[in-house]
């Protein structure tokens, strides 16, 4: 069985956890900041899919915990299984769904992560790397929850004179958009956690060699 002081490989708090979880964010990231759609519908299924991925690294990763870690982790990872096929299951929810299912997730995700995160910040090299991730995923469920789904603000870009662009940046293009930021800033913070946590498990296992 895993301990605190000999995690598992592939447990919460060693490195392969962290990253197989940053590369799905890092996806999302990229798709949405390359992508002209902005939509409410593909928001729902990018962050499905990502939801789903995430999830199956959450289950796998809180099923090779110790006992202290494992049920938030586990607990973590169906709430984020439920908010992905949720997305999946409606992509024609409008924006009101797309708000509902990633702030709820965010919130609930979130704070069960930086739980985690505050119990163990005395024992665990992972501690505060789960809270700052918590933090951040509880920061974008407030974010989702402050835009107003109403929000509308027309630009034009001006040249000599002349308008040559015109548009309008709406609620749906603005909380898809700070998806896309949350999910880049998330992935790479899982990615230097990752690398945090490499270091001391090679060092480690260098000394147990010698």
């Amino acid at each position: 069985m895993p301990t605190e002081a000999s995690p598992a490989l592939g447990a919460p708090d060693t490195w392969v956890a962290p990253l197989a979880r940053a590369v799905p964010a890092l996806v999302l990231g990229l798709v949405i900041t390359f992508s002209q759609d902005h939509s409410a519908p593909f928001g729902l299924v990018g962050f499905g899919v990502f939801a789903v991925v995430t999830a199956a690294v959450l289950l796998a990763s809180g099923l090779r915990a110790d006992r202290g870690a494992r049920g938030l982790v586990l607990l973590q990872g169906v709430v984020t299984a439920v908010a992905g096929i949720a997305a999946l299951v409606a992509p024609a929810g409008g924006l009101g769904y797309l708000v509902l299912v990633v702030s709820a997730w965010a919130i609930v995700a979130g704070a069960l992560e930086a739980v985690n995160g505050i119990r163990f910040r005395r024992g665990r090299i992972a501690a505060r790397d789960w809270l700052v991730t918590g933090v951040l995923t509880v920061l974008l469920g407030l974010a989702f929850l402050l835009v107003p789904q109403t929000f509308s603000d027309p630009y034009a870009i001006e040249d000599k004179g002349e308008v040559v662009f015109a548009g309008t940046v709406t609620a749906e293009i603005l909380l898809v958009g700070i998806l896309g930021a949350w999910a880049i800033i998330a992935g790479v913070q899982l990615a230097i956690a990752a690398g945090s946590l490499r270091v001391p498990r090679t060092a480690s296992a260098k000394a147990v060699g010698a």
